[in-house]
């Protein structure tokens, strides 16, 4: 089975993190994730990461370290596997290309929203440690 290596954006504001709806027309359209996307070859998590916020979003923005678990789920297509990391916005976002909905919430708000399969051992975890995050950089 085909493993796909994805990573996706822990970006916390007062307390709240930033998730995103993904598009209705899309794979898994509707349901909420952290932003990001795909690993290209020879591309390390970070600068996926760093890439796809900006692709998506049109911002810049700082990668931190990975969070304490990954997100697994199998698909007809093959295995796809999430790396999360703490991120902090940069820049505004100034456009959305593959997402329906952005939305700051809280622990007990996210756990009420619809997450992709992949996102949600990490949502849980994460709701479960907090929203609270010290940026070092």
């Amino acid at each position: 089975m085909k493993k796909i290596q994805v990573v996706g954006a822990i970006i916390l504001k007062s307390n709240k993190l930033l998730a995103a709806q993904r598009a209705a027309n899309r794979a898994l359209g509707s349901l909420w994730e952290f932003p990001g996307g795909k690993i290209e070859p020879d591309e390390s998590p970070e600068n996926a990461l760093a890439r796809e916020l900006s692709e998506e979003f049109g911002a810049k923005a700082t990668i931190f370290e990975p969070f304490t678990i990954n997100g697994d789920a199998t698909f007809d297509f093959g295995e796809v596997i999430l790396h999360c990391y703490y991120a902090r916005l940069d820049s505004e976002i100034i456009k959305t290309i593959a997402h329906d909905d952005l939305r700051w919430v809280t622990e007990s708000e996210s756990l009420e929203l619809e997450w992709a399969p992949t996102d949600v051992p990490v949502i849980k975890e994460l709701a479960k440690a907090g929203f609270t995050y010290e940026y070092r950089r």
